[in-house]
């Protein structure tokens, strides 16, 4: 038997599954649209999710569910109680993001870092594409002493995670609302 985290199914955007997403996000996304559709004080957003997430967990068929899906059942819940309006402006933007540098050093080989660094920008792209605003690198550390092909932290180690870092923030400069997050740690 598979445990899914909070009992939710996983959600997947573009290639990526998100596991954990929860109520703080569906309820950002939905007061959203309901300031769009001009009802700035609109308090049925927690009732709302509280609903869909039950039926998430107790009635849903799937172990997945895609952006698109969850966007059209809060729709469809909205419509049934008379909120079209708001429905119809709902937008559902990905939670944060994840990508382990640590996984695309692997990918790249060792001691590979032009390669490393096209494959970074192609996954931030294609992040980007997928309308993620939040991006976590995570395992940077790991990352870099593969592609330095270093045991240890060393003065190669901190050079290059300069260079990253340099390059994550000119990527971020050229990706209007996106905020990308560097973290050594898994």
């Amino acid at each position: 038997m598979i445990a899914l985290p909070a009992q939710l199914p996983l959600l997947c955007v573009g290639r990526y599954q998100i596991t954990t997403y929860g109520s703080d996000w569906l309820e950002e996304n939905i007061r959203d649209a309901a300031r769009a559709a001009g009802q700035d004080d609109w308090w049925f957003t927690p009732d709302i999710v509280r609903s869909l997430l039950i039926y998430l967990r107790e009635r849903f068929a799937g172990s997945t569910i895609t952006l698109d899906e969850l966007t059209g059942k809060i729709r469809h819940i909205l419509e049934k109680i008379g909120f079209t309006d708001i429905g119809d402006r709902v937008a559902l933007t990905p939670p944060a993001l994840t990508l382990s540098l640590d996984d695309l050093a692997r990918e790249a080989g060792e001691g590979f870092e032009l390669r490393f660094f096209q494959l970074l920008d192609a996954r931030l792209q294609e992040l980007a594409e997928l309308g993620a605003c939040a991006i976590a690198l995570t395992s940077s550390h790991e990352g870099v002493k593969r592609l330095c092909a270093a045991k240890y932290w060393t003065q190669s180690c901190r050079q290059l995670e300069s260079e990253i870092a340099t390059f994550l923030r000119n990527r971020m400069a050229s990706c209007d609302g996106c905020r990308i997050e560097l973290r050594a740690a898994a």
